[in-house]
């Protein structure tokens, strides 16, 4: 129930990062709030008064008024049980439970990819952001581009997406339906006009206040499988979030700029110390991504006679279906077999050049 799933994020002393061990155990909000303290304390390990609070529901009430709130507003509260939660985010150890989405929460399935950068963006990178979204868009119309409604890079990607005919969803440091800043209302609502989503994590009675950049920035790095700085000077946001997209084991990449203009210097550092590939265009990003295309369409090589293979390796390969991207930990429960022996295996299918390797422990077939 989704009064249910509202209700845990609101819980005292219950974080993301603890709703998802919680979720772990149980495996939905619902059961969570039908165990007792002794199962919670037990099973999850939590301290006793958070145990007791969430026996006594004492938050659903407020949850049942969030609720309406959202009826009211056009907000479509997701749970991470969802289908159509963003299936990369939820590989995060603290991804949020619940995602409150004003738009077309379907576009949140599709592949996606972050963008970042300063406020203080120069005419530069401007020129970046239009340069590689408008490449991205040629070679793959169905795209989703992300960043977070900033002044600056994040708006500049936004509007780039949009006059290249590609969806863009914004995730925001505020509670919906509130626009921050509000400088870009009239952005958002295009954003919502051309098919594309808001997203923030915050029920209406967060008082945010400024001190959710960091949090929300782990939304926008967690959703997609590479991010992109596209100007940062020595110190800022964009780079708390290529640091996140590292620790999540995304692609980080990094447009270059002049050494003397202050507002690459972040980047620049992200490049020479190795933390983020160096690209230029949309082949760039491409390539480190792993996609191919020729316009819009897959490349299709001729097909090859696949090698002989002893049953194991056979039956790993035949588990990924043609056209799927497939996690280690599902994959490896599809075969039944321990995860660091599906991975060694899916190095020899990858040797092979029978299967392609992802980031985030991923695996598409060749």
């Amino acid at each position: 129930m989704l009064v249910d799933d509202i209700a845990l994020t609101m819980q005292y002393r219950i974080g993301p990062a603890t709703a998802a061990h919680l979720l772990s155990c149980f495996g939905t909000a619902e059961n969570i709030f039908r165990a007792t303290a002794d199962e919670l304390i037990e099973r999850a390990e939590l301290n006793p008064t958070v145990a007791a609070g969430i026996v006594r529901k004492e938050c659903h009430r407020q949850a049942e008024k969030e609720l309406h709130y959202c009826q009211k507003h056009g907000i479509i509260p997701l749970p991470s049980t969802s289908e159509l939660y963003p299936p990369l985010l939820r590989e995060c150890n603290d991804y949020p439970h619940v995602l409150y989405v004003k738009g077309d929460s379907s576009v949140l399935q599709r592949r996606t990819l972050s963008f970042v950068g300063t406020r203080m963006m120069t005419s530069y990178g401007q020129r970046m952001c239009n340069r590689l979204i408008e490449g991205l868009a040629a070679m793959f119309p169905d795209l989703v581009i992300v960043s977070g409604l900033a002044s600056g890079v994040d708006g500049a990607c936004h509007r780039a997406a949009l006059t290249s005919g590609l969806i863009t969803v914004a995730v925001l440091p505020d509670p919906l339906p509130r626009i921050s800043p509000a400088a870009h209302t009239q952005l958002a609502q295009e954003m919502l006009r051309c098919g594309g989503a808001l997203v923030s994590e915050y029920h209406s009675g967060v008082a945010t206040a400024g001190k959710t950049f960091v949090a929300r920035n782990r939304i926008i790095a967690g959703m997609s499988e590479g991010t992109v700085v596209v100007e940062s000077a020595a110190k800022g946001g964009s780079l708390i979030t290529a640091r996140l997209a590292d620790g999540y084991n995304r692609t980080v990449m990094a447009v270059p700029g002049r050494a003397d203009d202050r507002a690459s210097e972040g980047t620049n550092r992200l490049i020479a110390d190795c933390r983020a590939h160096l690209i230029c265009s949309a082949e760039d990003i491409a390539r480190e991504l792993g996609w191919t295309t020729v316009g819009s369409t897959r490349v299709t090589e001729p097909a090859e006679p696949i090698p002989p293979l002893r049953g194991e390796l056979r039956s790993v390969l035949n588990s990924i279906a043609a056209g799927e991207t497939v996690s280690a930990d599902e994959l490896a429960e599809r075969c039944r077999l321990p995860v660091q022996e599906l991975i060694a295996m899916c190095l020899e299918l990858e040797i092979e050049g029978l299967v392609r390797s992802l980031p985030g422990a991923r695996y598409e077939k060749c």
